[in-house]
């Protein structure tokens, strides 16, 4: 929703090209609400989670596979710094400490993307807890 008066430009992100995925208990405004609060959620503009996880020793990302797509997950650091990055469909980073934060940004071959909230690294740990099952959340 980005660029409302451009819908002939394809470089830009048009109404309805990307959505957010929500980690609710139950599919109503107070819920959802409070898991963005919480930023329990992921964007999106066409890769699907399996599952994340964010503890204070690593962060686990594993993509919902579709068709014949492949997948590279890249997980980034303070100043957009690459802390890591694997080809496939699972990947796992261990916390070292140093990195203030860690996220992870899915591309699948198709452009598609995914980006997970920030866990935010203190005292040598990351300061969210794990994180439930996604695919129990709502869209």
């Amino acid at each position: 929703m980005h660029h409302l008066k451009r819908p002939w430009d394809t470089d830009v992100a048009l109404p309805g090209k990307a959505w957010v995925v929500v980690r609710a208990e139950k599919n109503d405004a107070p819920s959802i609400l409070g898991a963005l609060e919480r930023g329990e959620f992921y964007a999106s503009t066409g890769v699907e989670l399996e599952d994340y996880t964010a503890s204070e020793k690593e962060m686990t990302v594993r993509v919902r596979e579709k068709n014949t797509a492949h997948y590279r997950i890249v997980f980034i650091g303070a100043n957009g710094r690459v802390l890591q990055e694997t080809t496939g469909a699972e990947a796992r980073y261990a916390i070292h400490g140093d990195e203030k934060y860690v996220r992870a940004k899915v591309i699948d071959s198709n452009g598609k993307m995914a980006w997970i909230q920030p866990g935010f690294v203190r005292g040598g740990r990351a300061s969210r807890p794990p994180a439930p099952d996604v695919s129990s959340g709502a869209k």
